[in-house]
């Protein structure tokens, strides 16, 4: 999708070449030195730096070199030097290594040149002072300026994710070096003023409107070039670190205001097209940010009332919400999307696009340490965007999603880790109204979450499932909280269609069986791990507070082919023969049973969609089963994750009472490790409790002829970790607490 983007930009026709002859290797190093010197030849009439020759008072433009006041000068012809730089790069796009690139690099032809072009060009167009605008011809010739340098910013500040590893590692100082030059007061107060200019105007050309979009697409990119990861230690190396110093200037000249006005009118037509811009800049204002780095050291939070506004944010559109009276801001809903039924989550697109090749990790969790001065910025910004941006702008992107037949992509799962993003910040943060984040808890948006989850987990899509699963699970931390408070009917009906789905309980449990230690992170099972114990608490406590709860649930049954002789006399006996059975086993209810085969040639299988008493017990057996005892086992292996087992673990062996699922080597190789005095995390005491009560059910099984011949447990082949254990069992209580 990105590739597709910035060809938009390349407005030449590409040439066309015949078939490639041989070269040696001289007369390619011949043909790439000819090449570089036209291109520099390109670069050298672009413009100098001259002495001032009355310098009256300093200006930014000026600059001091050996006591002489300097300045940059444009030449005549800039204009048509920039145009033959541009299809200098088009022509590298076509080729591998991109040598124009790096040569422009190399010689720090934006620092040098194209800014310096660009805010004189920028400074000109603009009405001064008093008023007074260029003539018509200067400001097409102006506007030309302008555009061309927005175009080249966009080709040398966009991601190499797509070429070679050896070109990412090559382009990666080059980048960083930008991003370092565009953290500059001027060239972003410059950028802003352009945008502004025209996005005010009710109706733009395409020309302007591809200026305003490429302006977008400047701030996106610089945002998304990641700094060093430095150790917080390395105190002298901070300033290689931009990303901060580029926040801190955004919001001192207004960026950060323009963003978040376009992100609360994002639902309105015009901004269509630029929605997935706008998600990928605030992904990137929070680009490596923890949602707890948000909440360390830092006092009362922002409410949007105590927010100050000047008067040149008001200039850029305004922000409207619907008050209930009663002190809570509340988001409009269309009456029938509220009303919407839940049924069938799981209704996938006409077609479903495969990936096609190994994808790419859509969100970075590379997490970085944030300037103490820069938090509070972010803390305004998520505040803002949360009370101001979040109901528009999710529904607007998810309307957008509803015809899409690809979820394979880099928007969907940064939409939906934003998504839960911000509302792991509202949960947190007691100031903010949780009416602010309603429109996740809609029926359909959630379902469409869901659907989500589901393709990527059929598809196998693993780097994409993580955030899915994330939003589903701070979605539902929202339902819960909501449930306290005037939100409790929109709760309700979401939990309410939310269980009463079969499909959607299936894929729960569906979701603790699939980890894969050689395909997925580790951090993926720990997300598991957390939905997981979120959503059954969420279902134990929905389903005490009714007296019956029911599931709607798809089944297959065999059905006999009808005999057109007798059919008369079959009717009855097989419609009594075909009722379904309410009191299934717990396979089936979990979404395990199997298909069964045909007995006969004349057996036919047919799928209904029937009714069934829920009882919880027999849903949460469905996961006391091998394959998540397995995989659940993986975080008991240190450095993180023990404390987001503990649960899951206690559910099968105790509560589902099936402690012998652990009695195989490596699990119990890994349970062995919670007795490590090094170790310390949440839980480590009830944890501990826990191990020792499985390890005493082992050692009676072990010791038992009749048990070991059922249960088949796994020998510990170690007898000094075996004797150490018995010593340990022996003299502790740990264990004991727990019937046997």
């Amino acid at each position: 999708m990105e590739s597709d983007t910035k060809d938009a930009f390349i407005e030449d026709d590409e040439q066309q070449y015949g078939e490639e002859q041989p070269y040696s290797d001289e007369q390619i190093a011949e043909e790439v030195e000819r090449y570089r010197s036209i291109v520099l030849s390109a670069c050298s009439s672009l413009g100098n730096m001259v002495p001032v020759a009355k310098p009256v008072n300093h200006t930014k433009d000026q600059t001091m070199v050996n006591g002489t006041t300097m300045e940059y000068v444009p030449k005549d012809d800039c204009l048509a030097s920039l145009k033959d730089i541009k299809r200098y790069i088009q022509m590298d796009e076509q080729g591998e290594g991109k040598w124009v690139l790096q040569w422009l690099g190399d010689w720090e032809v934006l620092k040098r040149d194209i800014i310096p072009i660009f805010t004189l060009s920028v400074k000109r167009l603009l009405p001064d002072k008093d008023g007074k605008a260029p003539s018509e011809d200067d400001r097409e010739h102006l506007l030309k300026l302008v555009m061309i340098c927005v175009e080249l910013f966009v080709f040398l500040t966009w991601n190499m994710k797509t070429e070679s590893e050896e070109v990412k590692v090559r382009f990666t100082r080059i980048l960083q070096s930008y991003k370092r030059t565009f953290a500059e007061k001027e060239v972003i107060a410059c950028l802003l003023s352009v945008a502004v200019m025209y996005l005010r105007k009710n109706h733009n050309t395409e020309r302007e409107t591809m200026l305003i979009k490429g302006i977008l697409y400047v701030f996106r990119n610089i945002l998304a070039i990641p700094d060093p990861l430095i150790s917080p230690t390395s105190t002298h190396l901070s300033n290689l670190e931009a990303q901060d110093k580029l926040l801190a200037i955004m919001e001192k000249e207004m960026v950060i205001d323009f963003f978040l006005t376009m992100l609360s009118s994002a639902d309105e037509r015009r901004f269509k097209d630029l929605r997935p811009i706008l998600l990928d800049i605030i992904y990137y204002v929070f680009y490596r940010v923890q949602v707890s780095a948000l909440f360390e050291g830092c006092g009362k939070w922002f409410k949007q009332s105590d927010l100050k506004r000047s008067n040149r944010h008001a200039d850029f559109g305004g922000v409207y919400a619907l008050s209930t009276g009663e002190n809570t801001v509340m988001p409009v809903f269309n009456a029938r999307q509220v009303l919407k039924p839940f049924a069938n989550l799981f209704r996938k697109p006409g077609k479903i696009v495969g990936p096609t090749k190994a994808p790419e990790c859509p969100v970075d969790y590379a997490w970085r340490t944030v300037d103490p001065d820069v938090i509070p910025i972010l803390q305004r910004i998520a505040a803002v965007f949360i009370e101001s941006c979040f109901n528009p702008f999710f529904i607007a992107m998810f309307d957008d999603l509803k015809a899409t037949t690809s979820v394979v992509n880099e928007t969907i799962p940064r939409l939906l880790y934003i998504a839960g993003y911000f509302i792991d910040i509202s949960l947190a943060n007691s100031a903010i109204d949780l009416g602010c984040i309603c429109a996740l808890v809609q029926t359909h948006i959630f379902g469409q979450v869901m659907r989500f989850t589901s393709t990527y987990m059929e598809l196998k899509e693993w780097p994409s499932l993580e955030p899915s699963m994330y939003c589903i699970q701070q979605i539902m931390l929202a339902l819960l909280k909501m449930h306290d408070t005037k939100l409790k009917s929109m709760s309700e009906n979401v939990l309410s269609n939310l269980f009463y789905d079969g499909d959607a309980l299936d894929l729960f449990v569906k979701l603790c069986r699939i980890y894969k230690p050689t395909k997925m992170r580790r951090q993926c099972l720990e997300q598991i791990a957390r939905l997981a114990d979120t959503f059954l608490r969420t279902l134990k406590a929905y389903s005490e507070s009714r007296p019956s709860l029911f599931v709607k649930k798809s089944v297959k049954r065999r059905v006999k082919k009808q005999n057109p002789d007798n059919d008369d006399e079959n009717t009855e006996a097989d419609s009594t023969a075909q009722q379904p059975n309410a009191a299934d086993s717990d396979e089936e209810m979990a979404g395990t049973e199997e298909d069964a085969e045909d007995s006969s040639a004349e057996a036919a299988i047919e799928e209904l969609q029937v009714e069934r008493a829920f009882v919880f017990s027999k849903y949460e057996n469905a996961f006391a089963v091998a394959s998540v005892a397995i995989s659940f086992s993986n975080l008991l292996v240190p450095p993180t994750g023990i404390e987001y087992v503990y649960p899951m673990l206690y559910r099968i062996a105790v509560t589902c009472k099936k402690p012998y699922l652990f009695f195989k080597k490596r699990i119990l190789q890994r349970l062995l490790l919670v007795f490590d005095d090094e170790l310390t995390f949440p839980h480590r005491m009830e944890m501990l409790d826990l191990v020792c009560w499985i390890f005493r059910q082992y050692m009676v099984v072990i010791n038992s002829p009749i048990l070991r011949d059922m249960y088949k447990p796994d020998p510990l082949d170690n007898k000094l970790a075996t004797e150490c254990l018995l010593t340990f069992l022996s003299h502790s209580n740990l264990g004991t607490s727990i019937e046997p």
